[in-house]
């Protein structure tokens, strides 16, 4: 893909995360605006009742204050209404009302009356009619005594009316007497408004007469307010004042919940653009290490080639006289290069094994010093002809691993190999190998002195395809393929590989091996 249209993506995928999010915080606040709408309708609802409770319980004590016995009703099947009440004969003699009460006491008896249609009965509760005969009552005893009743009743709410006009008792006890500090607790509870309140009671010069402990009204940024018995006769002058000890961003109960959902979803997209970005760029990074290994591959494999090809022409050319000597030089040449030729091609079917999950391992105790010494003297030669020296000092008492010999030999040999490659054209190259134990394991340092690595170039060193970059990409044959085989091998034995390296001064790298479980020998 085009590095302009990874650039495009990475555009679209960042707008449509960050408009993800605004249209997140955005339901969010609407969320909360709405929450606090609500909160201010439910303490007003919950004000309103508190006022028209305590005017209820007001006119209640005020009623029972006022109030006398009145008869307890019954019901009477087939009966519009039924009240009882002591029978007075003479409602302006008031000894004479005493002393009928006193009879009827005696007597045990109450006067029942029993209204249906136009007619009023009358019924002794003490001594009942055996026919079951009802004494009626006219029309103008009806009338009389409606016109007493509606007569005491005037008074009694003329009495109240009275009270309530004078005003003579003063807010707070009034508060007191309806018991307005329960009566706000229970509202609160009833519309499950749970934060901590405080409430006063102002008049219109805003002092307060009655207050709440610790009620500050300076202290919240906000307060509700409600007049205090507004039917009044009178206009009250009092107001009921509350606050609440609230966070001001605290969310609804579901909205939490919401948004975990909601962020939990816009990390997974986020990971997941980031993922495909990733993995867009690896993959260009990796076509772009193929085509380098292309490149090298068909330098690497051309080069053996001209040199087989040049030597036959040399053999048939019948103009050039060639001697034995010379047969045999070019006969040696052109072995030399098709084994050369031969390990490259050996070298990418190894990788391609790995990838596949073909290659398989002979297990069996190795003798590490064995391999490292075989790995030094084979490469002798090479390291001499570039006027250098490689030694070795296997310190390592315990040196038994359990591993492929094969695989083993292959990736010394690749390390060494790398060290007189990779040495300074105008510095002979000097590589030092050593071995010692470390716990239960055998450590092995492979150090040179050649051009070294830079910090970005060690993170990547083990990567497939990479090859250290030293100016022209052909200077160093290779196909970057070496180090990624070491890496591989020395975890498929359990151990450990890391480089230490500094530019124009050389570089180390450490191998770390389990120790085999049976017993090792010692050199």
């Amino acid at each position: 893909m085009r590095k302009k249209y990874i650039q495009l993506l990475v555009v679209i995928m960042l707008i449509t995360i960050v408009l993800l999010i605004f249209v997140q915080l955005a339901w969010v606040d609407k969320a909360l605006i709405i929450e606090e709408q609500v909160f201010k309708d439910k303490v007003n609802k919950s004000l309103f009742e508190i006022v028209k409770i305590a005017e209820e319980r007001e006119a209640l004590l005020q009623i029972t204050h006022s109030s006398v016995p009145f008869g307890k009703d019954t019901s009477d099947t087939g009966s519009k209404f039924l009240f009882e009440k002591n029978f007075i004969e003479d409602e302006n003699d008031v000894s004479e009302e005493k002393d009928s009460l006193n009879r009827d006491s005696i007597n045990a008896k109450r006067t029942i009356y029993y209204l249906k249609g136009d007619s009023l009965y009358r019924i002794d509760a003490g001594v009942q009619d055996s026919s079951g005969n009802y004494k009626e009552f006219t029309q103008d005893d009806l009338k009389k005594r409606i016109i007493g009743n509606i007569s005491k009743k005037t008074i009694f709410i003329q009495d109240i009316l009275n009270r309530l006009i004078s005003n003579e008792t003063s807010v707070d006890k009034r508060l007191e007497a309806v018991q307005i500090k329960q009566i706000i607790a229970n509202v609160f509870s009833h519309n499950k408004i749970s934060y901590q309140y405080f409430y006063g009671v102002r008049n219109q010069e805003n002092e307060f007469s009655v207050k709440s402990p610790g009620f500050n009204a300076e202290s919240s940024n906000h307060t509700y307010e409600i007049q205090l018995f507004p039917n009044d006769i009178l206009p009250s002058e009092y107001y009921l004042v509350v606050y609440f000890k609230r966070n001001k961003h605290l969310m609804p109960k579901d909205i939490p919940k919401q948004m975990i959902i909601s962020i939990i979803i816009t990390i997974i997209i986020t990971i997941t653009f980031t993922f495909i970005i990733y993995l867009i760029l690896k993959q260009r990074k990796l076509s772009e290490l193929k085509n380098d290994f292309i490149n090298n591959m068909t330098h690497e494999l051309k080069t053996p080639i001209s040199t087989i090809s040049l030597a036959s022409q040399m053999l048939n050319d019948d103009t050039i006289h060639i001697d034995k000597n010379k047969v045999d030089s070019i006969t040696k040449i052109i072995n030399d290069e098709s084994k050369r030729l031969e390990f490259q091609i050996e070298k990418v079917l190894q990788i391609s094994l790995f990838e596949k999950g073909n290659i398989h391992f002979n297990i069996q105790d190795i003798n590490i010093h064995e391999i490292i010494e075989t790995a030094v003297l084979n490469t002798d030669i090479k390291v001499k002809n570039k006027g250098g020296k490689i030694s070795k000092e296997l310190k390592a008492e315990k040196h038994i691993i359990k591993g492929d010999k094969l695989h083993l030999t292959n990736i010394f040999f690749n390390l060494i190999d790398n060290a007189v490659k990779y040495s300074k054209e105008d510095r002979p190259p000097k590589i030092f190998v050593k071995t010692e134990n470390s716990e239960n394991k055998i450590k092995i340092i492979i150090s040179d002195n050649g051009i070294g690595i830079n910090k970005e170039g060690q993170k990547k060193i083990f990567n497939k395809f990479y090859r250290v970059p030293t100016g022209n990409v052909h200077d160093v044959k290779g196909f970057g393929l070496g180090l990624s085989y070491v890496k591989r091998i020395v975890d498929e034995h359990n151990g450990h590989i890391s480089v230490k390296s500094e530019l124009n001064v050389g570089t180390d790298f450490i191998l770390y091996f389990p120790l085999s479980e049976t017993k090792n020998k010692i050199k």
